[in-house]
């Protein structure tokens, strides 16, 4: 069949439409692949942004959930610069408390930095323990960069038998591992 001037066949149905029509008039199929009035078109548009939209969420999901640096790796790269101890009573209970600062050497920065101080009596033994867990909000330490901590604990000897302390890093987490 020939068609007339102006007109063109709808690959659908099979009936003369005018040239310009977008959609069948008769089948009401669209016309052009990529129109709006496509529904495989739109459909197909809509699932591209919808894997686009997962992969984002997975890329998102595996910086915060995955596997992050061992502190362990930089352990020497972060050092007590200085510290002091002292005592005091809270009503019974004699409480020992060590101030100091923390240095990070190491080109990332960590988080929770958990901190030990042990106490030693006259001879040098050994005679108390007492660490700082860095899950209350614990110390940040910038890379490159100094933090004060302070721990404190129930003192488990007479304030006479504290003579010299040495404090210790001993755990953190990397910044951007999630909480």
């Amino acid at each position: 069949m020939i068609e007339p001037a102006g007109t063109k066949m709808c690959p659908a149905c099979a009936e003369a439409i005018k040239a310009e029509a977008r959609v069948c008039p008769h089948c009401r199929h669209p016309q052009r692949w990529w129109s709006r009035y496509n529904p495989q078109a739109v459909a197909t548009l809509w699932m591209v942004v919808f894997v686009a939209a997962l992969i984002a969420l997975g890329v998102f999901f595996e910086r915060m959930l995955g596997p992050k640096r061992d502190f362990s790796e930089y352990r020497d790269q972060i050092a007590v610069v200085e510290s002091k101890f002292s005592h005091r009573m809270n009503g019974t209970n004699l409480l020992i408390t060590v101030v100091g600062v923390l240095t990070n050497r190491s080109d990332f920065a960590w988080k929770d930095v958990g901190a030990e101080a042990q106490f030693f009596d006259q001879q040098g033994g050994l005679i108390d323990v007492v660490s700082r867990v860095g899950d209350y909000g614990g110390v940040i330490l910038p890379r490159h960069a100094d933090a004060g901590f302070k721990i404190e604990g129930k003192a488990a000897h007479p304030q006479s038998d504290y003579v010299s302390h040495k404090v210790f890093v001993r755990w953190a987490k990397d910044v951007d591992a999630w909480p």
